[in-house]
């Protein structure tokens, strides 16, 4: 599985934060790079979800969060695993093929019971080594064939065997005086001996070297309900294998087990490791199924995640983690914030009105021609961030580039804009939450937190009858949030004007920002497009001064 790249846009993104990031995630692509993934850091707004349905391009892949979690350690690979019953032995074969040290233990469901380590299946092996009882381990008979690769002459494999364990290395009458009803003896091909266990009522016999029972005795054998199995093993053989043959719930641990969730953020893991001193973790699902195991090494050998910016520069704006992750490239046209990176990266930064118009300005340098669907996403992001060139955002180098687009996608900016913002500049048909959140950027302006959202129209009809509730949610999101100030920019289109709504403490201020009066809780801004431009530098010479 090859490393991701992100490609990703600001949180509440807006058009060109969508379509720099699908065309520079392909630009990419084509220039040889492998896995990278155009993202999205928020929920579409509707003219964004108008733009990739007219060009038939999929919706891309909603990441909310770029910080380390225990699913990027496991990363899909399965963990070998065990059941309740699996003989000590099988478990043991699984271990030093997979060269596992531990395996869960799990029902039927994959939900785990318990866990299992080499140092219990060594500490186990050495305590049996002299004195093997299976009294209390309740091992399936089919367990000790399978695990001494025997055959069962007489008896049933599913019941299990119970009692002491002894080598028949002695003479009968010796035996007689040392085995009781219900143990279990290895003998070897000793016909007098088999016959005074026999009578003894053993509970089973275990022949090594290949030997058998008589007709006669297996007779009394099958009568008697006693085991037999015969294997090829040498006595000494069979019996340091045979305590193997115990299921792993005999001495799988239950209590105590540290475990973690896929989800769970690895700053956290981290911490409960240094207090805990397990070679392996269980990692568990929604459903406490087992999905991988995590270890210390790992934690060791992992790396960031690789992520590229597109339309922003700032940690504020930037998806969550992105600060844990390493940062490739930053393609943006806003001013620059406080991102600070471990290592030299590519920042490309210019005044312009588009990150589109950035990114298709690499396609160029690079001999690259964008399929149409591309070029008309990147088009789309320039109308959109240069309100068809009606914003002082706007440079010659974007509607040079918005020319070139125009002749590769066959779409008409004039035509297309219009239709673009009729589709979704209808205030009435939007809930007042996504009218405030759906382009929301926060800023730090001197000691003043901010967060500065706008939504274009095409006329005023329908804000009175929303006014009051629009005023309500953004004092609610504010408090919320815990800023200085919110401002919602209503944009219309049509006049090229802007009324900004004012959530804070003292809207006068914002209001004298403009040097415009205050009605109510907003003011009138004439001309006014621009956030980048005719918004946030006013507000950052009056309270930065």
């Amino acid at each position: 599985m090859s490393e991701r790249i992100y490609v990703i846009g600001h949180k509440n993104p807006d058009t060109d934060s969508i379509c720099s990031a699908i065309a520079f995630a392909q630009l990419k692509e084509r220039l040889g790079y492998n896995g990278v993934i155009a993202c999205r850091a928020g929920k579409l707004n509707k003219e964004s979800e108008f733009v990739l349905n007219y060009f038939e391009v999929p919706v891309p892949e909603f990441v909310p969060d770029l910080s380390l979690r225990v699913r990027d350690l496991i990363n899909g690979h399965k963990v070998p695993i065990v059941r309740a019953g699996t003989s000590l032995y099988e478990a043991s074969l699984l271990m030093k093929r997979s060269e596992q040290k531990t395996l869960p233990v799990v029902d039927s469901s994959g939900r785990m019971q318990g866990i299992i380590t080499i140092g219990d299946l060594s500490q186990t092996y050495l305590e049996h080594m002299g004195d093997l009882d299976f009294t209390s381990l309740h091992v399936p008979i089919k367990n000790v064939v399978a695990t001494l690769k025997g055959e069962l002459l007489a008896g049933d494999e599913n019941s299990e065997l119970r009692g002491q364990v002894f080598v028949g290395a002695m003479h009968y009458a010796t035996l007689e005086q040392v085995v009781k009803p219900g143990d279990i003896l290895l003998l070897g091909n000793r016909s007098l001996a088999q016959e005074s266990a026999l009578r003894l009522g053993v509970s089973a016999l275990i022949l090594t070297g290949g030997a058998t029972l008589s007709e006669e005795l297996l007779e009394v054998a099958n009568e008697g309900k006693v085991a037999v199995i015969t294997v090829e093993h040498d006595t000494f053989t069979a019996a340091r294998l045979l305590p193997m043959s115990a299921p792993v719930e005999s001495i799988m641990k239950t209590e105590q087990i540290e475990s973690f969730q896929e989800d769970d953020l690895i700053s956290e893991v981290r911490k409960k490791m240094l207090q805990t001193r397990f070679r392996n973790y269980p990692v568990l699902d929604e459903q406490e199924r087992v999905v991988g195991l995590i270890g210390r090494y790992q934690l060791l050998s992992m790396t960031r995640k690789k992520v590229i910016l597109v339309d922003h520069n700032e940690w504020g704006q930037a998806v969550d983690g992105a600060e844990q992750a390493q940062v490739l490239e930053i393609i943006d046209h806003h001013r620059v914030g406080g991102i600070q990176t471990g290592e030299p990266i590519l920042f490309r930064n210019e005044p312009v009105g588009s990150t589109c118009t950035l990114v298709a300005q690499c396609y160029r340098e690079n001999g690259i021609t964008p399929e149409p669907e591309i070029a008309g996403l990147m088009l789309a992001g320039i109308i959109s961030d240069t309100v068809m060139f009606k914003s002082p955002t706007a440079t010659e180098k974007d509607r040079e580039m918005a020319q070139y687009l125009e002749a590769l996608s066959g779409v008409k900016v004039q035509t297309f804009g219009v239709q673009m913002f009729k589709e979704s500049s209808n205030i009435a048909e939007k809930p007042v939450t996504e009218l405030i959140q759906e382009d929301l950027k926060e800023f730090a302006i001197g000691d003043f937190s901010m967060a500065i959202g706008q939504t274009n129209i095409m006329g005023l009809e329908g804000l009175e009858r929303i006014r009051a509730e629009v005023k309500r949610e953004m004092d609610d999101l504010r408090e919320r949030k815990g800023l200085s100030y919110l401002l919602l920019m209503v944009t219309d289109l049509l006049e090229d004007s802007t009324e900004l709504l004012i959530s804070g403490n003292d809207p006068e201020e914002v209001a004298k920002a403009f040097e415009k009066p205050l009605k109510g809780y907003s003011v009138y801004l004439p001309g006014v497009l621009s956030r980048k431009k005719q918004v946030v530098p006013p507000l950052s010479r009056h309270f930065i001064g």
